[in-house]
């Protein structure tokens, strides 16, 4: 870690890269968030990486631009896997199944979920580097999390995302991006689960509670 970088790096090591951090603790870069939604736990399950979740259920993300992304090595160990053929694409390395992180659909748009998995940073240097976390979904979590988390995501909370994803656009910081190629479409076919698989990962918050 760097004053204006975290390195990215997979369990293994064979996926390798940084990611650029600087104004990131003013939260111009982006927005460090504790989600709770079933989605992301649907998703870590997935690729039997549900060991990455908080006593809630959480995933610990940063929400940022993927032209601050940059991949040195193991390209050809990104995997990718959609929840629908709908959802939002979801970057793992094939290697030991990392998580990286979620994008759109599509390449226009400068957003990135970072899992803070794949990043060289613990919980108290991601606070310093990218600002306190914000909790949200937490109407998801599996536990009450209501003392600190948003139960979905307050318009404050969503205003702050819009402000950045409004700042990286006119920047242009959709590109470039390690998970889309020039024509923008995604760099690996994403795998898509089946209504039944994502169901089936779903349930396991039923049988938890």
């Amino acid at each position: 870690m760097t004053p204006d970088s975290v390195a990215l790096r997979c369990r293994c090591g064979a996926v390798r890269g940084r990611v650029d951090t600087s104004l990131a603790a003013r939260r111009r870069a982006g927005l460090h968030v504790i989600c709770y939604c079933d989605d992301c736990r649907a998703y870590l399950r997935a690729i039997e990486r549900d060991d990455l979740l908080d006593r809630f259920g959480g995933s610990a993300l940063w929400q940022t631009a993927p032209a601050r992304v940059v991949i040195d090595a193991g390209r050809e160990r990104i995997a990718c896997l959609r929840l629908s053929d709908k959802g939002m694409l979801r970057w793992h390395s094939s290697c030991c199944r990392t998580p990286i992180g979620n994008t759109l659909a599509g390449a226009g748009w400068p957003f990135v979920g970072m899992l803070r998995a794949c990043l060289d940073i613990d919980a108290g240097q991601a606070d310093a580097a990218f600002g306190p976390a914000t909790h949200v979904n937490g109407r998801r979590a599996l536990g009450d999390v209501s003392a600190f988390a948003e139960p979905t995501a307050s318009l404050r909370t969503i205003a702050r995302t819009a402000a950045f994803l409004l700042r990286s656009r006119l920047a242009g910081r959709q590109s470039p991006t390690p998970f889309f190629d020039a024509a923008g479409r995604p760099v690996v076919t994403p795998r898509v689960l089946s209504t039944a698989e994502r169901d089936a990962l779903r349930a396991r918050d039923r049988v938890r509670a």
